[in-house]
């Protein structure tokens, strides 16, 4: 039979063309977060008049001024139907599209959970209104190299899919212009999500990707993601803090940044829990879940509260993070975390950015590498702190490992472990070097920097006695 080279060519083309990621949104408004499942959870927790619920109510009925009021008002409108409050919200909407300029991220985002989640309050004509203000800012915001500007430009550009034609080439230039070829590889590499703000901006955005146009963005860095929820666990330094009444676990930081502990702490809530409710099926997820469930770092804050009932789900199923490993090597990153248990008063120990950090009794102390004489032993773990040859003792049980870091990243230098000849060993990235010795008993270890072209160092002979 003979087949023409135009059908050939279609053919050929068309398993291609399936393979492309589609950027038309069909899905009907709720958009944003709030999937069939979620409400009727919500609605459930309303109705039962849970806890997460009464301290919501709690604070609106305090009068103080939320820092979120709109998207305050545009959940009640969802979960409780209440209209006046849905109304409250729209009208927030309208007054800033009268505003000139263009809105900035966190201005369109909240633009998008109203228009979202009040759709059905809005007019034709108010609609139109607030969709121009919206459009401009999905454009601005698009050109931004941020996540929080990329997250709010997607999180628009899904909700604005039926009334603005520039919905669907905004979200491909998001995600084929800006997405994978800049923020996916710094994802892949664990340099994407260090600030709690980020993390929160990200795992909105993968909501939206995920219910409106079947992208799932944890499948494109797997490896990341699978230990992303002990990440997530281990980077606290152990003691929490207590502002104004409110306890918060403390993200660890570099010792130059001067962040607020009540700010930082609540978003890293937030991210927990956004994390815990994107992913409950693995058993890294269940952890993050055993740890979220404490009562004690429940969100009561004006700004938190929304967050602790919107994503929060008491019911999903935990496990105990004490069986969590108390250290993690990010590989990809070079940077490594560990503590001496998973209690308030542990020590921990943290290494990323080529800062070496040592929280213990209470006091976080940066650790020189010229002025450190010994290895630092935690369990599971000894870190050693160097610039460059060094010779150390240290004794192991099984699964133990020793680090090395402060090294040269790339470098590739002489390691001898016990009674073994001297073998090239290269930093890894972060200039972290990863040495294994037999259990049991204590090792010696020794490094030698490499000139360009010596022989390798050998051991001494031992002189046999006459």
């Amino acid at each position: 039979m003979w087949i023409s080279r135009s059908v050939l060519m279609l053919a050929l083309l068309a398993p291609v063309a399936e393979c492309q990621q589609s950027y038309k949104v069909y899905t009907e408004h709720p958009r944003l977060w709030l999937d069939a499942r979620r409400l009727r959870l919500l609605r459930r927790e309303r109705e039962r008049d849970s806890i997460r619920w009464q301290q919501l109510q709690l604070l609106l009925k305090s009068r103080q001024p939320l820092p979120e009021e709109p998207l305050v008002r545009a959940l009640l409108y969802q979960v409780a139907g209440e209209q006046p409050s849905g109304k409250e919200a729209v009208a927030w909407a309208l007054k800033r599209a009268t505003l000139a300029g263009d809105p900035d991220p966190a201005e369109l985002r909240h633009l998008a959970v109203v228009f979202d989640w009040c759709h059905p309050l809005f007019s034709e004509a108010q609609r139109t209104k607030v969709a121009g203000r919206m459009a401009r800012g999905v454009q601005a915001a698009t050109g931004q190299n941020s996540m929080r500007a990329l997250a709010s430009a997607v999180l628009a550009a899904v909700v604005l899919a039926d009334d603005w034609p520039g919905s669907e080439q905004a979200l491909a230039a998001a995600f084929d212009k800006k997405w994978r070829p800049a923020l996916l590889p710094a994802l892949r590499e664990s340099r994407l999500l260090d600030r709690p703000a980020d993390r929160v901006a990200f795992l909105e955005m993968c909501y939206a990707a995920r219910d409106n146009l079947n992208l799932d963005l944890w499948e494109q860095s797997p490896a990341f993601f699978k230990q992303f929820p002990i990440y997530l666990l281990l980077q606290y330094y152990p003691p929490p803090v207590t502002v104004a009444g409110h306890r918060f676990r403390q993200p660890s930081e570099p010792s130059t940044a001067k962040s607020d502990p009540a700010v930082e702490g609540e978003l890293a809530r937030v991210a927990e829990l956004l994390a815990a409710a994107y992913e409950t099926g693995s058993v890294e997820t269940q952890f993050l879940q055993g740890w979220i469930t404490h009562d004690i770092y429940r969100l009561r804050t004006l700004s938190g509260a929304p967050y602790e009932f919107l994503w929060m789900n008491p019911y999903q199923p935990g496990l105990s993070y004490y069986a969590v490993p108390l250290r993690l090597y990010d590989e990809a990153a070079g940077r490594l975390w560990a503590r001496s248990n998973w209690d308030d008063d542990a020590a921990w120990i943290g290494y990323r950015q080529a800062e070496l950090q040592l929280f213990a009794d209470g006091e976080r102390t940066v650790i020189d590498p010229s002025t450190q004489p010994a290895p630092i032993v935690f369990p599971q773990l000894a870190v050693v702190p160097a610039k460059g040859e060094v010779a150390f003792k240290v004794r192991l049980v099984e699964g133990d490992e020793v680090f090395v870091v402060g090294l040269e990243a790339g470098r590739t230098y002489w390691v001898k472990t016990g009674e073994s000849q001297f073998v090239p060993r290269t930093a890894g990235r972060g200039g972290i070097l990863a040495l294994h010795a037999s259990a049991g008993e204590e090792t010696a270890f020794e490094l030698k920097t490499m000139d360009p072209n010596p022989p390798p160092p050998t051991l001494e002979k031992k002189k046999k006695k006459k």
